[in-house]
């Protein structure tokens, strides 16, 4: 079977994912659904092929946790408000 974009975005939308897999120049990227609040939605493979089938899965998951823990990150550094 062919590996195509439309089949990983099936395959996601399956799995309960907004997000859609687009293809760049030399890389591949997520846009829509929770991918809007991404820092980073890049997905560094220059092709698709059987071995990165589940790839795109793996990497929605590593995606949405680096943007949790760099927001938590940046959260804990705020300075606290002050009262008068």
């Amino acid at each position: 079977m062919r590996l195509t974009v439309k089949t990983i975005n099936d395959e996601l939308s399956k799995c309960g994912h907004r997000a859609r897999l687009q293809k760049g120049d030399g890389y591949f990227y997520f846009s829509g659904g929770e991918a809007v609040d991404w820092l980073d939605r890049t997905v560094n493979v220059p092709s698709l092929n059987v071995r990165a089938r589940l790839r795109p899965r793996l990497e929605i998951e590593r995606l949405e946790k680096l943007t949790t823990e760099i927001l938590r990150a940046a959260q804990r550094k705020e300075p606290k408000a002050e009262g008068p």
